[in-house]
């Protein structure tokens, strides 16, 4: 038996908020793609390191793991539309300043790592909220596709951004490129604000409980519940072993196929055309097949393709393998969200999705770092068949060790939380 999910992939754009969120959110991704693409062929350009190169990724994302359980607090206690508005209102001006040092002239790797990083953590601020509020802008069926719509959003803004940064630097220069990141944010506030309706949390917890008591409550929450836990563990463990990749891709193109921005960004277009194939296939799969099957064949496939990425004896076989790999990242991300969204308590998911998010940003920050030095140490061909071997074998262990992780996985209803069991976990997370 498969729970209800359902099959169409565009059938929450049948409501007004999410056509609203998503037109805002396909400029701002575009505008980040643009970002990530442009600075980090300008740092390896100007340096060959693929740490160096890793670092603008890590600055990038890493800070979820910071600023991500602060937004997670902030989520569960005030209107969560707000939160998010306000965070991208921050997250607009540290970027507008980091554009402003780039028209100053300023390429120092430091300093622009240093302004993503900030920019990137008041991003971080109010992406816990942006996660909380999609279980309640469509019923429980449309969930998957909901997550899915996400996941397009982001790989139309890498498809697009990539190119459109790669003809902004040519025609308009880099600061004015980054302005229009910045530009992108103020888009999607405005969109976030135009929202109807209130996402203040039901049934928070205790106002007087500390910092910390909420923090741990959040870590607590995740533990207790085996479909939540088990979707954060398979997130780090991809993160860890596979998505660094993709932080790599322009100083992999420059030093082992002699390519700049143009063929960094025909690779990571490539990688988003494919993600967007490989969200359209889980979510029409997802209503056929149980999930932890699904999961266990993209796993698998994602841990091959990444040994042939690493051998691609060309460009065009680099980004075939690329496709493929955006298909099958996808897929998972996809697919392990929900799972987490599914099952996520509605008045803790502020502080559950901030876990997942912090998880994701520390495991991808660190892998990044070890693949990246692997690859200055050896080179990136040798660094990426690790990656595969580690795929493979996480998987492995944990569906070995874990003995209820398909049940976790494939659970039809979401395990309750009251407010009295909230109420202990605070309790017990003050002990």
């Amino acid at each position: 038996m498969v729970a209800a999910v359902s099959n169409h992939p565009f059938r929450p754009l049948r409501h007004r908020s999410v056509r609203l969120l998503l037109g805002a959110s396909v400029v701002s991704d575009t505008g980040t793609w643009v970002q990530l693409i442009v600075v980090g062929s300008l740092i390896a350009a100007d340096t060959g390191s693929a740490v160096q190169t890793g670092l603008v990724a890590l600055a990038t994302f890493m800070p979820q793991g910071i600023a991500a359980p602060v937004g997670g607090l902030l989520a569960d206690r005030f209107d969560r539309r707000k939160v998010f508005a306000s965070a991208l209102l921050l997250q607009a001006a540290v970027t507008t300043v980091l554009a402003i040092v780039l028209g100053s002239g300023v390429r120092t790797p430091a300093i622009l790592t240093l302004l993503i990083l900030l920019g990137s953590a008041a991003g971080s601020l109010g992406a816990p909220s942006a996660a909380a509020m999609q279980p309640d802008l469509v019923p429980p069926e449309e969930l998957l596709a909901m997550i899915s719509l996400s996941v397009y959003s982001w790989n139309a803004g890498r498809i697009v951004g990539p190119l459109l940064g790669s003809v902004l630097v040519i025609t308009i220069g880099s600061a004015w490129t980054i302005g229009f990141n910045a530009f992108s944010f103020v888009v999607m506030a405005t969109a976030v604000s135009l929202l109807r309706r209130s996402f203040r949390p039901h049934g928070a917890d205790d106002a007087e409980s500390t910092v910390r008591q909420r923090l741990l409550t959040g870590l607590r929450l995740v533990r207790a519940n085996r479909g939540c836990f088990h979707g954060v563990v398979l997130l780090v463990l991809f993160n860890l072993t596979l998505v660094p990749f993709m932080g790599l891709i322009p100083i992999y193109v420059k030093a082992e196929y002699d390519g700049g921005t143009s063929m960094a960004g025909a690779v990571a277009s490539a990688q988003g055309i494919g993600a967007i194939v490989g969200g359209f296939l889980m979510t029409w799969l997802a209503a056929r097949h149980s999930r932890s099957s699904l999961l266990k064949g993209v796993q698998f496939t994602m841990a091959g393709t990444l040994l042939a990425y690493a051998l691609a004896p060309s460009v065009i076989e680099l980004i075939v393998c690329a496709a493929i790999l955006g298909g099958c990242v996808a897929a998972m991300f996809i697919t392990s969200v929900s799972i987490i969204q599914r099952d996520a308590p509605p008045n803790g998911r502020g502080r559950v999705m901030s876990v997942m998010q912090a998880a994701m940003g520390i495991s991808y920050g660190l892998g990044l770092l070890f693949i990246g030095l692997l690859g200055d140490l050896i080179n990136l061909h040798v660094a990426f068949i690790v990656g595969a071997a580690l795929t493979a074998g996480a998987f492995a262990l944990l569906t070995t060790r874990s003995r209820n992780w398909r049940t976790a996985i494939d659970g039809f209803e979401p395990t309750p939380v009251d407010p009295e069991a909230m109420q202990a976990i605070t309790v017990v997370a003050g002990d």
